[in-house]
């Protein structure tokens, strides 16, 4: 059985003056609502504030937006099926056997 703490966390690199990351934003929503029930947790990360400076170094971030699920970082012209892949990815990587 699925609980909610079987959900991959999702980490989204953003701005809000970045154009590119607003696409991104509208699909993990989309994702999370048409495929997960609005389980999964994404966590929206602002690179302009100085409080995630210590996140934004762990995670090498060097350009936005950026999307980590699991051990997987997607950058650049992200695109829905790689979201899609990553959160499988980290649902069959969280498994516990």
């Amino acid at each position: 059985m699925v609980n909610d703490q079987d959900y991959p966390k999702i980490l989204f690199f953003s701005s809000d003056h970045c154009g590119p990351c607003r696409p991104v934003e509208e699909m993990l929503k989309k994702i999370n609502i048409s495929m997960f029930g609005k389980k999964l947790y994404i966590e929206k990360i602002d690179i302009k504030e100085s409080i995630n400076r210590k996140i934004i170094e762990e995670h090498r971030i060097t350009s936005i937006p950026t999307v980590i699920i699991a051990d997987k970082k997607i950058t650049g012209n992200i695109q829905e099926e790689e979201i899609v892949d990553a959160v499988l990815y980290g649902f069959i990587s969280s498994v516990k056997l």
